[in-house]
């Protein structure tokens, strides 16, 4: 049990550390202005745990309102849900690797 809190803590400080290297390095090959680790490193942040945070709620509330408000079957609700939050949530990043 110890361990495996231990793995996933080690994996998710690594995937955070990799996401700031790619959104670095995607910023370097558009050509923006380099910015300081600290800031790409709060702007990773912010996105990961704000934005997408608050993305999932949405999607999930829009999951409930179709499936108990207007009766849409549960597949055609998660699957509606899940569209839209991996819509959104790619325009936001788009959105934030593009930003001067």
């Amino acid at each position: 049990m110890m361990w495996s809190i231990l793995a996933d803590l080690f994996v998710g400080i690594f995937d955070f550390v990799a996401d700031v290297f790619l959104f670095r390095r995607l910023r370097h090959k558009r050509g923006h202005r380099d910015r300081g680790l600290a800031e790409d490193t709060l702007a990773v942040a912010r996105f990961d745990f704000v934005t997408l945070v608050f993305i999932g709620l949405v999607c999930a509330g829009l999951m409930l309102l179709l499936a108990l408000g207007f009766g849409l079957p549960a597949g055609w609700s998660v699957g509606i849900g899940l569209a839209v939050g991996v819509v959104w949530g790619m325009w936001r990043y788009f959105r934030l690797v593009r930003e001067q």
